[in-house]
Formats: C-alpha cells, structure tokens, sequence
C-alpha cells in the first residue's frame, strides 16, 4: 500500500475528510465482473449526427474496438435523452441528435445493431434511459419548443404533465399518475423488444436547480392525500414509487435482465443524517435536491444495481473520492444489489488532482480493493477515443485495465 499526496504539494499527505488517516492505495489492481463506460448521445456530445448508413456503422463500429482495446466488456448506451428514442418505438419520437429532427427513423433500427455488435464482440449493452428530461435549457418559449417537437412525443401532445426548473429545463411532473404510466409502459417497451442485460436510469430525477415559480408541482403537493407529508417526502414518495414500478415490471418480463441507476454520489451527509457519507454538511444531496432516495432503494432491494457517480477527487475539501467508495461499499452489504462505482475519466487533465494521470487508476485500485465493489463505470466513452481529456490519464487507464 501506498499513501496519497497531493498532485501539486507531494509534501501533504491526503487523508481522510477531517481526520489524520492517510489514504492508501494497494499496489495491486483487483479486476471486477464489470468494466464499462457510458455512450452519451444528449447534444450529440459523443456520437454525431446520422449521416449515411455505412458512415454511423462505422462510428458504431469504433464503440466497440475502443471497448476491445480498453478491456471494457459492458457498455451504457444512451437511448432516451429527452423523451425520445434511438431504437424503433410505437411510444417515442425518434431523437433530433440521431437523425437531426425528431421524429425521422434512421433507416435500420440503431439500438439493435449495437446490440447485436454487443454480442459479436462478446460486451453487454444497457438501455440509458432519462427518466423526465424533455428538454436542455430553453432559448426561447416553452411553446415554442413543444411546437418544435414531434407529434408523437408526449411532453407535446400532454403539455399539462410538464413542470420546468429555475434555468428554464421541462421535465416530466414525477407526481403524475399519467407521467408514470407513459414512463413504465416506455421501460415495457425496451424490455419486451430488446436483448439487453439492463434498463439504466441516470441522476437526473428532480432537477439540480431548484423548480420554477411559475411551473412547479405546488398544486399536485396540494391536493396529496396525506396532509401530514412534507414536500420533499411528497416528492420522493413519487421518485420512489416509480423505481419500484419498473424494477417489478421488468422482472415479470425478464427475470434475468436487470434494473439499476446511477445516482448521484452523495445520499447525504453524516453531518445532516447520522447515516450519510463523511462529507461537508454543505454539499449537494440527493435526498435534498433530486429527492431521489437511493439509500432506500438499495436498503429495500428496489433496483438491481447501483453505480454512485463518484466524480470527486481523493483531496477534495468537501466530498473525497475514498469516503465515498467506503460509504457506498458499506452500503450495500448484507444487500442483493450490486455496486459498480462511477469514475470521471472525462476530467483527466483538469487542473487540480486530475492532473495527475494516475487519479482514475489510483480511485479504480482504491474501489477495486473494497469487499462490495463489482465493477467500475467511466465517464465518458469520447474520453476512450483519447477526445477532450488528458492522453497520459487514458494510457495509464488502459495500462491498468487492459488483459495481461
């Protein structure tokens, strides 16, 4: 084992959030069942505009070998970023960052061939889904973004279900029976049509920012039933019950594919609640900001698997990689859910500890060595193509993963 030092001051030992245990690191990597990196498709920040046929195939095909060369045999792909598809659907419009105008298909259905290539080259494919997103920040007027929309597309045809927050983003009301109906019946559809080892749902549940004044879900908090509920255990009552609605709907389909989401890294603080992580009071927390309760859905066996986005650095003041992974992998145990952590390979090269081109190999062996770990998770596949990030960090990366 190796102590920790900061990049930029080798002189001062890294240690645990507010105490004097220095950070070790084994001088071993222990590999896991699962190596994986996420294909972000939302404003084509990873994968570009559907061109021609033989030109996608071959940017598919590029997924795959970067996968190959890295070692990583599961992929998160991305086929819902604001409610609508990359695969055929009768209950989605097909995505303006597919074909560049929603609601045209491509002409073979993407998200089948990539799993079939999943299978040729011997790597799992899992459904990314955003449970609520509809838009990004809006230039203009809400309705001129629905009016832009497909028709098939619900947030357009139901504009009633849609709440928006402080930076102008519509997302689907999560309090709404019909919001929930149209969600699991989408799940439905992806479990039923294709051949994937999970349905994946990412972080965004509430968003960051906090609701708009103007379009909120103030009038259903209102009418709840339960007079007695506060609005964030309104709200997470609401995140919660649709978790469970898909794990159980996707078990009677498949008993063998999985459910799991990647939650943000912080449930809450121990400063905050005596069950939370050792971190800063004052970070952001899931339980707070997206009210999504991702302790008790690992508690309660609600989800397959969970992979925490744990996208800090060893040293930060507030919320440090290895307090973390030790919470997460605490978490878990005595539980039949699988941990997998969430590494930013995407800011390899940032100024600060990511600086250093070992952090990511550094946080895989530091993860790798808990009891609970089942694998790790790299954001984001563009890195794996050596694009926007450092090239030294991503040589290490894949020094480490690769077979020997």
């Amino acid at each position: 084992m190796k102590e920790l030092s900061y990049y930029q001051n080798k002189e001062k030992k890294i240690c645990y959030f507010k105490t004097n245990e220095a950070v070790t690191i084994p001088e071993v990597y222990h590999e896991k069942e699962l190596r994986a990196f996420w294909v972000s498709n939302v404003v084509n920040s990873g994968f570009p505009i559907f061109e021609n046929e033989d030109q996608y195939k071959k940017k598919i095909e590029e997924i795959f070998l970067a996968a190959k060369s890295f070692n990583i045999n599961n992929i998160f792909y991305q086929v819902r970023p604001l409610n609508d598809t990359f695969y055929y659907s009768e209950l989605n419009p097909s995505s303006r960052y597919l074909m560049g105008k929603e609601g045209v298909n491509p002409p073979f259905d993407v998200f089948e061939y990539i799993i079939e290539k999943g299978k040729e080259y011997e790597i799992k494919i899992h459904a990314w889904c955003n449970p609520y997103r509809v838009s990004m920040e809006l230039q203009g007027s809400k309705e001129t973004y629905l009016a832009s929309l497909d028709d098939l597309n619900f947030a357009k045809k139901y504009p009633e279900h849609l709440i928006m927050d402080a930076n102008n983003k519509l997302i689907l009301n999560p309090t709404r029976n019909e919001v929930k109906d149209f969600i699991l019946a989408s799940m439905i559809e992806i479990a039923k049509k294709y051949d994937v080892a999970s349905i994946h749902w990412d972080d965004y549940f509430y968003p960051y920012a906090a609701l708009s004044e103007e379009s909120n879900d103030l009038k259903d908090y209102e009418m709840r039933k339960d007079l007695k509920m506060s609005i964030g255990d309104f709200r997470r009552f609401h995140v919660t019950d649709i978790i469970k609605k898909v794990y159980l709907v996707v078990k009677k389909i498949k008993p063998n594919m999985q459910f799991g989401v990647s939650s943000f890294g912080i449930w809450m603080s121990k400063e905050n609640d005596p069950r939370g992580s050792n971190t800063a009071k004052n970070t952001s927390e899931s339980y707070e900001t997206q009210y999504a309760d991702s302790y008790e859905w690992v508690k309660k066996g609600y989800i397959d698997y969970i992979v925490p986005q744990l996208y800090w650095e060893f040293g930060h003041n507030l919320a440090p990689f290895a307090d973390l992974a030790k919470w997460w992998n605490d978490l878990v145990e005595g539980t039949k859910v699988k941990l997998y952590i969430g590494h930013a390979s995407y800011r390899l090269g940032n100024e600060g500890e990511y600086e250093n081109p070992l952090e990511v190999c550094n946080q895989v062996k530091y993860a790798n060595n808990l009891k609970n770990v089942s694998g790790n998770v790299f954001f984001t596949y563009k890195n794996f193509l050596y694009k926007d990030v450092s090239k030294q960090g991503m040589d290490e990366l894949k020094k480490l993963l690769e077979k020997k």
